[in-house]
């Protein structure tokens, strides 16, 4: 936690700025610098860096020829009246917002940008209305004090982004883009529908044109002719050759189915009589052993 060199006050509290302290470079509160007569090292802020090239005016180099310093001016007020006005208002002193977590090499993302619209730093800075101290010390990578206004000109300006994405943001931002591109449906009365409506389809028999007897062919008889065209008289001949062929593709089947049954048959009938003939061969041939045996007993 940083605190005042001086009276150790915490960052949190007040703001504390860059000085030298006792021989070294320390953090130390305003209130401390004006006690002690430190000067404080501060970055330029936005505001003073475009005043810094707005040049001096003909009445301010008067002065300086002259001599003449205007004590009212902000810069040359005595340290009891700085003091005066901590006391009166304690916001003075309390720390500003930190710097804003700007992207890695975002000083390459605005110079790239830069370059690519042709512009110099100087037009840059006066198409954004900052100073062009800014844009070079950005394109360094060094960040002026109250930098917010000028990243938020150069995002608008080249429509990127400087800052950096929370993760909670990130979501928010999936959610909303969500949420946007979903389509809505709206009834009559602006109610939201979940679905989107359609009329009841009704199954209805298509009507039929042509009328057949029961062999399936035109019955002329009770076809109405005059509603009938070429395209039904084809789709009528169309299928009436696909049944044509299936009852083909049917008889050619039972025809071979038939022809098996025969070949199986003849094939049975064939092993019937090769067996009655090996049983007749059997029995003739144990008849004339049983001949020849008789003869020589005579």
């Amino acid at each position: 936690m940083e605190r005042c060199a001086r009276c150790k006050v915490k960052s949190e509290v007040v703001q504390l700025y860059d000085a030298v302290y006792e021989c070294q470079l320390d953090l130390i509160c305003e209130r401390c610098a004006i006690i002690e007569n430190i000067p404080i090292i501060k970055k330029p802020n936005t505001v003073q860096l475009k005043e810094s090239e707005q040049g001096v005016g003909v009445y301010e180099r008067m002065k300086r020829i002259s001599g003449v310093h205007d004590e009212r001016r902000p810069d040359m007020i005595i340290r009891e009246q700085r003091l005066r006005e901590l006391d009166k208002n304690p916001g003075l002193e309390s720390p500003q917002k930190g710097r804003p977590d700007l992207i890695q090499y975002f000083h390459w993302e605005i110079m790239r940008n830069r370059r690519r619209k042709g512009l110099s730093q100087e037009q840059l800075a006066q198409k954004i209305g900052v100073s062009t101290m800014a844009i070079e010390m950005l394109e360094k990578a060094r960040i002026p004090d109250n930098a917010d206004e000028i990243i938020r000109r150069l995002e608008n300006f080249f429509v990127i982004r400087l800052i950096k994405v929370s993760e909670i943001e990130l979501i928010n931002r999936m959610k909303q883009n969500q949420a946007r591109d979903r389509p809505v449906l709206l009834d009559g009365y602006g109610h939201e529908l979940d679905h989107i409506p359609e009329p009841e389809i009704r199954h209805i028999e298509e009507e039929r044109i042509i009328e057949t007897d029961d062999s399936g062919n035109l019955d002329l008889q009770k076809t109405d002719a005059s509603r009938v065209t070429i395209n039904d008289l084809k789709e009528f001949h169309k299928k009436r050759l696909e049944v044509s062929k299936q009852e083909q593709r049917e008889e050619q089947k039972r025809i071979e189915e038939r022809q098996r049954l025969i070949e199986a048959r003849k094939e049975e009938l064939r092993s019937i009589k090769e067996k009655e003939t090996k049983e007749l061969d059997s029995i003739l041939g144990g008849a004339e052993l049983l001949g020849g045996d008789n003869h020589e007993d005579e």
